[in-house]
C-alpha cells in the first residue's frame, strides 16, 4: 500500500455487508431517476410519433397569403417543408360524388405526402402530370380499381371530372367513418376543378401552406420572427397545439400548465432520490466512525479522512450508476415492447430497444452529485472523532446526551427505542424525509391518473367498429340484415336501435319535443350502471314504459305519462325510470326517451332499424370487414370506426402503462428504500443492541425496541409526507385539473390509504430481518460487530 487511499478497496472488502447496503440504496436512487425520466421521454416519444400520424407532422399553418409572399417564405432557411393544401367538399355536404359515394376532393404538392403526412403514400406515386390522382385504399377494395385505372368524379351540376390512378394513399379516420373517399391532385389540376375562381390567389381556393420548420429549438421565436419579417398577424397563423405541446414549445396556457406540474413532479424525484442516498451514506459512515478515529490515531488528518470517505463513497458508483441505469433501461424496454404490441398502428416506429438520452444523463448526475454531496457531512463527522474516543470504543457518541429517554408513559423497551430515533436529529431528519418524500411522490404523481381520466375517453361497452346508418336516419333496415350479422364468425356483438327524432310531445300539459330511442338486451345492460332511479326490468317487460335520461332542463319525472304525437296520432308511454347519460346527443331543447323494441314499434309503426353497430372480434381483417360490406345495401352509410377506435386505445393504452407504471414504480422504490433504510439504521446499532443483550436485557425487549424505533421514522414521515402530499396533490389538481376543467380539489383519501398502508407493510416487513439477524447472533459477535 503506497497511500492511504489504498485503504478503500481494503475497507470494502471488511464491511462488504454495509458496502452491499449503500449500493443497493444508491442503484435504487439511480433505477428511479433513469426509469421514471426514461419513461417519461418514451412517453412524449410515443405521442409525439402519434401526433405526427394523426394530425401530420406540421408546426403551423399559414393562410390568406399572395403566391409571391408564399415564395418568400418557402425560401426562408429556418422553413423546411413548405406545402400548399387545400380540400373541396371536406364535410361531404357540396355534392361531389365517387362510385355514389361521398369524396373529398385535395389539392397539394408531393412534400405534403411525403414530408408532412409520412408514411401515408401506400403504393404508387405523387401525380406527375395532369389529371393524375391519389385515391384513398378503401376505393381500391369497394370498387375494385388499380394504378393506372380511370375514376369519374361527378359534379354538383352532374359534369364528369376524369383521373387516372397514380396510387393509393392509407385510409383516415374521417374517411373510414364517413364511408367515403379521398383523391389528391396536385395543385395545379386542384385549382383548375376549383368552381367559380381563376387566376385566383391561394386563400380563393381554400389553400393553406403546411410549414414544417428545420429544427425544433425556440419555435415560439421563430414564429414571432415569421410574423414580424412577413407582416403576418395572428389570425393567419395556426399552430399545431399537440404537436408543440409535447415539443415542449407551446404557449397555450394550459399546457404552460402542464410544463410546470412536470417540473414539480421533476423536483420531488430528483429529491427522493437524493434522501435515499444521503440517509444510506450517514448510516452507513455512523457504524465505522471508530475505524475512522483509529485512522487519526496512526496520523491521517481530518482532511484526509474526508477524501477516504469521499472516494469511497464513488468507488460504490462505479457499480451502482451502471446497474441501476440497465435496469432502469430494461424496465423501459419491456414498457416500450407492451405499447407496441397494444396498439402496433401507432407504436410500430417505437424502437423496442431505444435509449432515453435525458434519462441516462439524469441517472449519473443523480448519482454522482448526490453521493458527493451527501457524503460531505458524514465525512465531516468521522473526520471529528478523536483518538482517544476512538481507542476507548466510543466513538459513536460524539454528541452528548441532552436528556434520558422517558419512561414515565411508556416501556423502558419502547421508550428507548423511540430515544434511539430521536437521538440523533441528522439522522432523523434523513431517515422521516426519505419516507415521507415517498408518500409525497406518490400523492403527487396520483394526479396523473386524474388527469387522464379527464383528457381521455376510453371505449364504452357499446363502441362500435362498425355502423351501418340508414339514410336521412328513417327506420329502413330489415332486422333480418342484424340476424345475419350475429351469425358472421368474425362479428362479436351486434345490435341494432331505432330512432324517432323530435317527436312532438305533452307532459303536463307542457310542449316538448322528444326523441324516442329502441334498447335491446346488450343495451339495457349497459345501461345498468348509469340508472338514476326507477326499474330497468318495467321498461324491457312492460309495453308503454320509458325511461328518461337527465337534462338539467328536463321537467318530466318519474311516473309522468308523456303524450307523443306520431304518425297523426297520440300515443302515450309512461316513465318508469331515469339514466344520468346514454351515448346519444339531442339538439338543444329536445329530451331523450329510451324504450325497449316492442314500445317503439307500438308507438310509431315501424319495425326496423335505424342503425345497427357491430363490434368484431379481435384479429378481424379488412378482408372479413369488405364480406360485411357486401351484405350492407349501398344506400346505407357503412361506417368503419375502427382507426378511430384504435387511435383512442392506443393514447389510453399509453397514458394508462405510463402513468400506473409510475405509480408502481414509486410504490416498489418506498418499499426497498424502507427495508434498507431499517436495516441500516438497525445495523449501525449493533454494538448497543450487543451491550445490552451482555446486561441481560431479552430478545423480546430488543425487538419491541427495534420496533418502536422503526416506527418513530414511520409516523414522523407519515404525518410530514401526508400533510406535504395533499398540498402537493391540491397544488397539482389545480394546475392539470381545476385549471382547465373547474372541478373542485376533495382529499385523495384513497390513494393516502393506499401508500400509507404500503409504508407500514413495508417497516412490518423491514424489522423482520434484523431482528432474527441479531437473535441468530452471540452477545460477543454483536458487541464487536462492525
Amino acid at each position: 500500500m503506497k497511500h492511504y487511499l489504498d485503504l478503500v478497496p481494503i475497507s470494502a472488502k471488511i464491511h462488504k455487508k454495509q458496502s452491499r447496503m449503500s449500493i443497493f440504496c444508491i442503484v435504487l436512487a439511480v433505477f428511479l431517476v433513469t426509469t421514471i425520466f426514461g419513461m417519461a421521454d418514451m412517453f412524449i416519444r410515443s405521442q409525439i410519433l402519434q401526433a405526427q400520424q394523426e394530425s401530420g407532422n406540421w408546426h403551423i399553418a399559414i393562410k390568406n397569403i399572395s403566391n409571391e409572399e408564399a415564395a418568400i417564405i418557402a425560401s426562408r432557411p429556418d422553413i423546411e417543408v413548405f406545402s400548399p393544401y387545400g380540400v373541396l367538399n371536406y364535410r361531404g355536404d357540396l355534392g361531389y360524388t365517387l362510385g355514389g359515394k361521398d369524396v373529398a376532393i385535395c389539392g397539394c404538392d408531393e412534400s405534403y405526402i411525403t414530408e408532412i403526412w409520412t408514411d401515408q403514400l401506400e403504393e404508387g406515386v405523387f401525380p406527375q402530370t395532369s389529371n393524375e390522382a391519389l385515391v384513398t385504399e378503401n376505393a381500391k377494395q369497394i370498387m375494385g380499381v388499380a394504378i393506372g385505372d380511370p375514376i369519374a368524379v361527378e359534379t354538383p351540376d352532374g359534369d364528369k371530372l376524369n383521373f387516372t390512378i397514380s396510387g393509393f394513399m392509407n385510409n383516415t379516420a374521417s374517411i373510414m367513418s364517413g364511408d367515403s373517399y379521398g383523391i389528391i391532385l396536385n395543385t395545379e389540376d386542384y385549382c383548375a376543378i376549383y368552381p367559380n375562381v381563376s387566376d385566383g390567389e391561394p386563400n380563393d381556393y381554400g389553400i393553406m401552406f403546411f410549414t414544417q420548420f428545420a429544427n425544433t429549438r425556440n419555435i415560439q421565436g421563430k414564429i414571432a420572427d415569421l410574423k414580424e419579417q412577413c407582416n403576418l398577424s395572428n389570425e393567419q397563423i395556426s399552430s399545431n397545439n399537440n404537436l408543440l405541446g409535447l415539443l415542449g414549445q407551446s404557449r397555450v396556457p394550459f399546457l404552460l400548465q402542464v410544463y410546470l406540474a412536470a417540473a414539480v413532479l421533476f423536483v420531488l424525484v430528483m429529491l427522493a432520490g437524493i434522501m435515499m442516498i444521503a440517509s444510506s451514506l450517514n448510516s452507513n459512515v455512523a457504524q465505522r466512525t471508530e475505524f475512522f478515529g483509529l485512522m487519526r490515531c496512526i496520523g491521517a488528518t481530518p482532511k484526509q479522512i474526508m477524501r477516504l470517505i469521499r472516494k469511497e463513497a464513488l468507488s460504490w458508483c462505479r457499480l451502482a450508476i451502471p446497474v441501476g441505469i440497465s435496469i432502469g433501461i430494461v424496465v423501459i424496454w419491456v414498457l416500450c415492447a407492451i405499447l407496441r404490441f397494444l396498439s402496433p398502428e401507432f407504436f410500430k416506429a417505437m424502437s423496442t430497444f431505444g435509449f432515453s438520452v435525458p434519462s441516462i444523463l439524469a441517472g449519473i448526475v443523480v448519482g454522482l452529485v448526490t453521493v458527493l454531496f451527501a457524503a460531505y457531512s458524514p465525512a465531516k463527522k468521522a473526520a471529528k472523532v478523536s483518538p482517544l474516543a476512538a481507542v476507548s470504543g466510543n466513538a459513536n457518541d460524539l454528541e452528548p446526551a441532552r436528556n434520558a429517554a422517558n419512561t414515565q408513559l411508556l416501556k423502558i423497551d419502547t421508550a428507548l427505542g423511540i430515544y434511539h430515533a430521536k437521538a440523533n436529529r441528522k439522522n432523523l431528519f434523513l431517515m422521516t424525509s426519505s419516507f415521507a418524500l415517498s408518500i409525497i411522490l406518490f400523492l403527487s404523481f396520483s394526479v396523473t391518473v386524474e388527469f387522464m381520466q379527464h383528457t381521455l375517453t376510453p371505449l364504452q361497452p357499446w363502441t362500435a367498429d362498425l355502423s351501418i346508418i340508414s339514410p336521412d336516419n328513417a327506420c329502413a333496415i330489415d332486422k333480418a340484415l342484424l340476424d345475419d350479422l350475429k351469425e358472421n364468425p368474425v362479428v362479436d356483438l351486434a345490435y341494432g336501435r331505432k330512432f324517432a327524432y323530435e317527436v312532438p310531445s305533452v307532459t303536463n300539459g307542457i310542449e316538448k319535443k322528444m326523441d324516442l330511442i329502441s334498447y335491446e338486451q346488450y343495451q339495457f345492460d349497459w345501461a345498468k350502471d348509469y340508472l338514476l332511479e326507477g326499474s330497468l326490468e318495467s321498461v324491457q317487460t312492460d309495453l308503454g314504459t320509458g325511461l328518461i335520461v337527465y337534462n338539467s332542463q328536463n321537467t318530466i319525472q318519474i311516473g309522468d305519462t308523456v303524450s307523443l304525437n306520431t304518425n297523426g296520432q297520440s300515443k302515450e308511454i309512461q316513465i318508469v325510470g331515469m339514466l344520468s347519460d346514454c351515448p346519444f346527443y339531442s339538439a338543444a331543447g329536445v329530451g331523450t326517451i329510451i324504450c325497449s323494441e316492442d314500445t317503439f314499434e307500438q308507438i310509431t309503426g315501424e319495425s326496423k332499424y335505424t342503425v345497427i353497430d357491430v363490434q368484431l372480434v379481435k384479429g378481424t381483417t379488412d378482408e372479413d370487414v369488405y364480406v360485411i360490406r357486401q351484405m350492407v345495401d349501398s344506400s346505407f352509410t357503412f361506417a368503419d370506426e375502427r382507426m378511430g377506435n384504435s387511435s383512442t386505445m392506443g393514447t389510453y393504452y399509453c397514458f394508462w402503462l405510463f402513468i400506473y407504471g409510475f405509480l408502481v414504480l414509486i410504490a416498489m422504490i418506498t418499499i426497498f428504500n424502507i427495508i434498507n433504510s431499517i436495516s441500516m439504521s438497525v445495523s449501525a446499532r449493533l454494538k448497543q443492541y450487543g451491550a445490552f443483550r451482555a446486561i441481560g436485557v431479552s430478545m423480546g425487549q430488543l425487538s419491541k425496541m427495534i420496533v418502536a424505533e422503526a416506527f418513530t421514522y414511520t409516523i414522523i414521515g407519515g404525518v410530514v409526507g401526508t400533510v406535504l402530499g395533499l398540498f402537493c396533490n391540491k397544488l397539482l389538481f389545480g394546475m392539470l385539473i381545476s385549471y382547465r376543467w373547474g372541478d373542485a380539489w376533495t382529499p385523495p383519501l384513497p390513494e393516502v390509504a393506499v401508500i400509507l398502508l404500503i409504508v407500514v407493510s413495508s417497516v412490518i416487513l423491514a424489522v423482520h430481518g434484523p431482528i432474527k439477524r441479531i437473535r441468530n447472533m452471540s452477545i460477543v459477535d454483536t458487541i464487536s460487530a462492525q
